[in-house]
């Protein structure tokens, strides 16, 4: 049985079929997030040690604290995230071969990779000290928002290299 079509014409604009993304306000360990929705990012194999965790963004610390410095914020849990800081693309931390290497590695357009080492804080009776962990910085696929931890083979890369 054929369906009867309707020949009523309307005047109203049809809706809008797909919605703006919207901001995200998380309540993270370093306080009230404001997550754009064009930060988030996807790790398909998750972060060594945190596998199962595949959805975050990038944020800027709340109140302007510490600008050099970036919350990576997991999505799924608001529990999860990490101090990372930026690589400047000019930097001479990681060799830019090797960069080039873990590029074609990951599938990932040289011009296009964003770095984001993760940051860690130790504390102890002379302060607090922190260090990045130069051999498996974070790759970001900025045209597609993929990212992946990259374990550098050259061992002249630290793990607590001193910031």
């Amino acid at each position: 049985m054929l369906a009867k079509s309707s020949t009523r014409e309307t005047t109203e604009a049809p809706k809008a079929l797909v919605e703006e993304p919207q901001t995200l306000v998380i309540e993270s360990r370093f306080g009230t997030l404001t997550i754009n929705p064009n930060a988030t990012l996807m790790f398909p194999q998750g972060l060594l040690g945190f596998a199962d965790y595949r959805d975050f963004a990038l944020a800027e610390l709340p109140n302007g604290k510490q600008p050099q410095f970036k919350a990576l914020q997991c999505l799924n849990d608001p529990s999860l995230a990490f101090l990372v800081a930026p690589l400047p693309s000019d930097s001479s931390a990681i060799d830019r071969i090797d960069v080039e290497e873990a590029c074609r590695s990951l599938d990932i357009v040289a011009e296009e990779v964003a770095i984001v080492l993760i940051v860690t804080v130790r504390r102890d009776d002379e302060g607090a000290h922190a260090s990045v962990n130069l051999r498996a910085p974070i790759l970001i696929d900025t045209n597609h928002r993929v990212a992946r931890q990259y374990v550098l083979p050259n061992s002249k890369y630290e793990i607590r290299h001193k910031l």
